[in-house]
């Protein structure tokens, strides 16, 4: 793992973007749709501004501040660039860490209703069903999901089908 989480590396668990503070937004739902994205051809379109500008930029009326403003997006958007990947990694292995955590957790809840069931058969043990009634609910709850899923397409594929 890497040591400094101000240059994470992908797979580090550390990351400190603490110095992108000043430029980060958190932007409304949908409020990317439309925006620009980089496209084929960038580098050569940057250099033509830069190397144009101390000689025709005032005549093309591009001024100083606007060139500062794009070499400032430029090295902004390097600075984000350096964190994307750690951090895109730190998300997937959470988010796969996650599913395993709650995988174990439905497993061992599917291993109590299970002895339940074994053991609500044992004389003595018949108020146990009732006991663990939620318990045993749960642990079917994806199977009887399924089923009802399996139903509404049955039926929004006949009801699609042309009369034969």
């Amino acid at each position: 793992m890497s040591s400094d989480p101000k240059n994470p590396r992908s797979s580090d668990l550390a990351i400190d973007a603490t110095e992108l503070s000043a430029i980060i937004v958190d932007l409304e739902t949908g409020a990317m749709q439309g925006m620009r994205t980089a496209q084929d051809g960038l580098e050569e379109t940057l250099e033509e501004i830069l190397v144009n500008q101390s000689t025709d930029g005032a005549r093309a009326g591009v001024s100083d501040s606007l060139i500062e403003e794009l070499t400032g997006l430029g090295t902004s958007i390097a600075s984000v660039d350096r964190f994307l990947p750690a951090a895109r990694k730190l998300v997937e292995l959470l988010t796969e860490t996650r599913a395993k955590l709650e995988d174990d957790r439905y497993q061992i809840i599917s291993a109590v209703a299970n002895m339940v069931d074994r053991r609500a058969t044992r004389a003595g043990n018949g108020d146990l069903l009732a006991r663990y009634e939620k318990t045993r609910t749960y642990r079917s709850a994806i199977g009887v999901k399924a089923a009802k899923t399996r139903e509404k397409n049955s039926l929004e594929q006949s009801a699609s089908a042309p009369p034969a």
